[in-house]
């Protein structure tokens, strides 16, 4: 049985660049055969335990406190060194 990896996406910016993120963590996983789930949460309305994700990327400000790791994704706001992020993400998995 293949047990799906979770990555939840928290943050406060607009939907279009969430989506983005999603999909440039997905596609990244998916090229390492790394089977993936990522979702994407408003850092304000974030219930932290929800679905348990294996890491949480926060872009902005982290106010999360939890023990479940955090990546800050501030490459994939910037669009740099966005592959050494989803590297981080990985190594959480």
């Amino acid at each position: 049985e293949i047990i799906m990896k979770k990555v939840l996406v928290a943050t406060g910016i607009s939907a279009s660049k969430i989506y983005y993120i999603i999909n440039t963590i997905e596609n990244y996983c998916k090229d390492k055969n790394i089977d993936v789930e990522v979702k994407g949460r408003n850092v304000y309305e974030i219930n932290k335990e929800m679905n348990n994700p294996d890491v949480i990327v926060v872009l902005g400000k982290n106010s999360i406190e939890t023990t479940i790791p955090i990546v800050l994704g501030k490459a994939f706001e910037s669009k740099r060194e966005v592959e050494k992020a989803c590297e981080e993400v990985i190594r959480y998995l």
